[in-house]
């Protein structure tokens, strides 16, 4: 009698106890999984996955144990979802990140400049600013997209300002590039900016 009780309670305990056990485990195994296979992933197949996704992706973000590449595409991600909660998310990881050395925290923290940047933050261009104090050329490279994307008044100006002191040729080609794109937008706007039409421009995984 006793054995069959613990024959039936012993499979129930272990999946009760097990690392994953929960929605939120199993839904954020699932969309790492996904964003494993898929570097540009959709708002649709990511609200397949998640009705809520900017929750998961900010938590996957996090995720030391998630790897490198996995985070940063979760942070690539959140451009897809540009609540108020999420553009926080992404400046405060921007600005904590901003003179970062280790690679993986360079490649999550470019992913983060062009996602503040395709967000509209209001706080963007000065968040987006602080990338050009970074060593690492690739790092002030997305921090100019970023710029360009956000399509703020004060953009061209920073702009400006680093492609004075900027010294790697591509860097200052991409800035060139992000100050005529702005030149052409009028000065005052009733609507928003409509978003391009391509993904954002930037360097391979």
């Amino acid at each position: 009698m006793h054995l069959t009780y613990l024959a039936i309670l012993l499979p129930t305990l272990g999946t009760a106890l097990a690392p994953d056990a929960g929605v939120g485990g199993s839904d954020q195994s699932q969309l790492v999984a996904y964003l494993d296979a898929h570097d540009v992933p959709t708002l649709a197949e990511l609200r397949a996955l998640a009705p809520a996704p900017e929750a998961l992706l900010m938590a996957i973000a996090n995720d030391a144990r998630v790897d490198g590449l996995g985070r940063s595409r979760a942070v690539a991600a959140l451009r897809l979802v540009p609540t108020p909660e999420v553009q926080a998310f992404l400046g405060k990881l921007v600005q904590s990140k901003a003179k970062a050395t280790d690679a993986t925290d360079r490649l999550i923290v470019r992913r983060a400049a062009v996602a503040l940047g395709w967000t509209l933050a209001p706080n963007a261009p000065a968040r987006l600013a602080l990338l050009f104090d970074n060593d690492d050329a690739d790092v002030r490279l997305d921090a100019v997209i970023g710029l360009g994307l956000t399509r703020a008044a004060e953009a061209a100006g920073i702009l400006r300002s680093q492609l004075a002191v900027e010294t790697v040729a591509r860097v200052r080609d991409q800035i060139e590039r992000q100050l005529r794109v702005l030149a052409q937008i009028p000065s005052e706007q009733e609507k928003p900016p409509a978003r391009p039409s391509k993904q954002p421009m930037r360097s391979a995984f």
